[in-house]
């Protein structure tokens, strides 16, 4: 949804008359993004594509429903364009905009398309891609392919344009988002690990620390252990399940931990802020590495495997920690390669094109 709103938001700005209709899910988080928004709705009844035979029934039902809330929607409205965002929501609407001849575009935030961009692919007259590495994988329709980047919300450009206060060294460490969990246990076994006689690598208990404050977004599930966690090992953490100022906290951090999600790497790369990178491990097509792989190869992030077992996650989390908490000089030609490959004018050049 937030690179949508991305793109409404630069919409009003290259015309400031325009209508802009989202179509959503069910699902609760469609609603409370949207409706915290302020931009005008309507929800399908659409669901992802079934992985058991038992569910085909329900999901062709739903799909044939949101092809006929579509197409009155599309002839009620006559639009302009539609836009789809990627995944299974933008299906429908994108099929009856083809076969009604309206244009379509087609957001693909990550490295590697999905299964609903592979089909929606065909549907589109322009797909908008974040990487350069993803026009390979679209095959015949790579012609349609246009490189904007992933857009991001106005706010966090504007962020960037600030400066940041060095006085005070920021770990920002993201595992509020959906499959975080993983992220905060090793994140947090890091920096609260009791050292041991002799050893010397410890996060919590050497001066690595020092100068540094971490600031902790655990998501709502997690809050309490964490906070827990770090009082009893008296490591000075803020602790915070949910904000929406993202932006202001993004551009006062000098190192993010968290998954490598299409929009949170935009959101980064605008920032030009240097990462740590645990990709999702439950995927199939793996698109979260994917994802990360072409920052670490920029020289932006450093990646991390989930391996699902917190002792060995967080013991490569803690070598690589050791290594960048203490080299002022390696973060700041991360944040460099991270701004040199950033687009924070993806929005606006997403708007232009459907103009």
């Amino acid at each position: 949804m937030y690179p949508g709103i991305a793109v409404a938001e630069a919409l009003r700005e290259v015309e400031s008359g325009s209508e802009i209709l989202f179509l959503c899910t069910e699902r609760q988080i469609d609603l409370d993004i949207l409706e915290n928004s302020g931009w005008r709705y309507e929800r399908q009844p659409i669901v992802p594509l079934p992985r058991s035979v038992g569910r085909v029934w329900d999901f062709w039902r739903r799909w044939r429903a949101s092809l006929k809330l579509c197409e009155r929607l599309i002839r009620e409205r006559r639009p302009t364009a539609v836009l789809g965002l990627g995944g299974y929501a933008s299906g429908p609407a994108m099929k009856v905009a083809a076969r009604m001849k309206v244009p379509v575009g087609m957001i693909n935030s990550d490295a590697v398309p999905g299964v609903a961009n592979k089909y929606c692919r065909k549907f589109a007259d322009k797909i908008f891609v974040q990487w350069r590495e993803s026009v390979s994988y679209f095959g015949k329709d790579a012609r349609k392919c246009v490189i904007t980047g992933c857009p991001i919300r106005k706010e966090f450009e504007e962020q960037a344009a600030k400066n940041k206060d060095n006085r005070e060294k920021v770990l920002l460490i993201m595992g509020g988002s959906q499959g975080g969990r993983n992220v905060n246990r090793a994140a947090v076994k890091c920096l609260t690990e009791v050292e041991e006689p002799g050893e010397r690598n410890c996060v919590s208990q050497s001066p690595i620390l020092r100068g540094w404050r971490v600031l902790h977004i655990t998501g709502k599930d997690n809050r309490e252990w964490v906070e827990r966690q770090y009082k009893g090992a008296k490591v000075a953490a803020k602790v915070i399940d949910f904000t929406r100022k993202l932006p202001q906290l993004l551009v006062g951090a000098d190192l993010v931990i968290g998954r490598a999600g299409a929009s949170s790497l935009a959101e980064l790369t605008a920032m030009g802020v240097a990462s740590i990178l645990l990709p999702y491990p439950y995927h199939k097509d793996r698109h979260q590495l994917r994802n990360a792989e072409i920052l670490e190869k920029s020289g932006a992030a450093k990646i991390v495997f989930d391996h699902r077992d917190e002792e060995k996650t967080s013991r490569e989390l803690k070598n690589v920690l050791n290594e960048l908490l203490t080299c002022e000089d390696c973060l700041e030609s991360m944040s460099r390669a991270a701004q040199k490959i950033g687009k924070p004018d993806a929005a606006r050049r997403v708007a232009e094109e459907l103009q």
